[in-house]
């Protein structure tokens, strides 16, 4: 079930007055909604379906802060994972605003990111993605990125430095 997202959606009156319990299941390329006669038998589809896509929500995990930046691709947000209080940068891309070569690019990227373990590239520690956002979760670095500081320094540094 690669690709596939799950939502719960708001109760629903139907016509005899009884209520529905619906969930959406989201395709790459479709929709479908399920419908149960009770809220409590839902919640357990849902969790049951979470498990077996491998459903991880980036709000389990972190609390995003304050805007860092903006990139090609999206906002890019400081993040604090719950647990560790391990600061880390968030990248929030919305999905709707893509183009197909732009998806490939990102995916390259995150690819790219995941296996690239260097002291002087930005470490990738994890993605996660809904139906409408892809969040690519790296390494915080304090400091403003490498353009504010090209441009404080008129865009002259030494080659040493460059190194």
């Amino acid at each position: 079930m690669a690709g596939v997202f799950i939502k719960s959606e708001m109760e629903e009156m139907m016509e005899d007055s009884s209520i529905m319990y619906p969930f959406m299941l989201i395709f790459p390329n479709k929709r479908r909604i399920y419908y149960l006669d009770n809220k409590e038998m839902r919640d357990k589809w849902v969790e049951k379906i979470k498990l077996a896509i491998g459903y991880a929500n980036l709000h389990d995990f972190y609390d995003l802060k304050e805007s860092l930046g903006k990139g090609k691709y999206g906002l890019v947000k400081r993040g604090v994972h719950k647990k560790s209080s391990r600061e880390v940068a968030v990248k929030i891309v919305k999905k709707k605003e893509l183009s197909l070569k732009d998806i490939e690019l990102l995916k390259r990227e995150i690819e790219v990111l995941k296996v690239c373990q260097h002291p002087n590239i930005i470490r990738f520690y994890d993605v996660f993605e809904n139906s409408d956002y892809i969040y690519i979760v790296m390494e915080y670095l304090k400091g403003g990125d490498f353009f504010n500081y090209l441009e404080s320094k008129n865009f002259k540094i030494s080659e040493e430095r460059a190194k």
